[in-house]
């Protein structure tokens, strides 16, 4: 299934759709630690099917169904005998629209939804999943068009339950509310395009509408972190996916990242990651050289 390999590194091959592909898997064949920067989608239809991600190791049944988020380092066992549906997609497709970049950010590296129908959320999952699988395989005219809509229609549904689903002790009209939440996902997209550069708090503050203390309350209220803490992650995730990039040394990591100092990202990325950079990097050089040993 893994065409292009560069280490840890896999380029998904997309061929000649737009931005995705779908395998009826039956390989009885392991995947060592890899990444990409497309999200997969995987479920097993017959059998069973191993994912590991970090020091989590899911036992999926048939019919669940598990979502990888982009950049997160995954390997997956197969059973002797089985299918699995394995969905890979460019992130870029959901990229476009308003408010899925901080969708994808906020996600959590894995998603896990038992198979139990019951559940609003599963059901509305795998009835999508099941009319992308029906149209990838049929030669229908505007099939893309329909597979596109309905990976929107599943991220827009994790995002309303799963990410932005807003609690508040505070009676805040609803006409006021769609205000905020549309102020601050503006913010979170003014970030996300602008995170390598000196970004201020009054800068984004500005941008919102806000003032700066207004904007500190309803920005730590609907997300969950501070307008820094929200900047320094999205940072530090750019910073993981370069230092995969061996010819590129730690200090250029941290400029290209949005760091204005070199003690600065070691000390944000040590608070986030619970280790330096440069260990980060060795810990990821000594995994290659594990899939190298004979």
């Amino acid at each position: 299934m893994i065409e292009i390999l560069n280490g840890m590194h896999e380029t998904i091959n997309y061929g000649d759709s737009q931005g995705f592909r779908l395998y009826h898997n039956v390989e009885y064949e392991d995947y060592g630690d890899h990444w990409h920067t497309g999200i997969e989608i995987i479920m097993p239809v017959e059998n069973g099917y191993t994912v590991i991600v970090g020091e989590e190791r899911l036992e999926l049944k048939e019919g669940d169904i598990v979502l990888i988020n982009s950049g997160i380092i995954h390997s997956l066992e197969a059973p002797p005998t089985g299918e699995r549906i394995i969905l890979q997609f460019d992130t870029a497709l959901l990229y476009g629209l308003k408010g899925m970049e901080t969708l994808l950010f906020m996600m959590q590296p894995l998603i896990f939804l038992p198979n139990r129908k019951e559940d609003e959320l599963y059901g509305f999952i795998y009835e999508k999943l099941r009319k992308v699988i029906h149209e990838y395989d049929s030669n229908s005219a505007f099939k893309e068009a329909l597979i596109y809509a309905s990976l929107i229609e599943i991220f827009v549904e994790l995002g309303r339950r799963e990410v932005y689903q807003i609690e508040t002790e505070e009676k805040i009209p609803s006409a006021k509310k769609q205000v905020y939440i549309e102020a601050v996902m503006g913010a979170c997209a003014y970030i996300n395009s602008h995170y390598q550069e000196n970004l201020t708090l009054e800068e984004v503050a500005a941008v919102s509408g806000f003032s700066k203390y207004h904007f500190t309350r309803i920005f730590k209220q609907y997300m969950n972190m501070t307008f820094y803490e929200y900047l320094n992650s999205k940072r530090v995730k750019r910073a993981e996916e370069l230092l995969y990039n061996q010819e590129m040394s730690v200090t250029d990591v941290a400029m290209n990242s949005g760091f204005s100092s070199l003690s600065a990202f070691n000390r944000t990325f040590k608070t986030l990651k619970n280790c330096a950079p440069s260990d980060f990097r060795k810990k990821w050089e000594c995994l290659q050289c594990k899939k190298t040993e004979p």
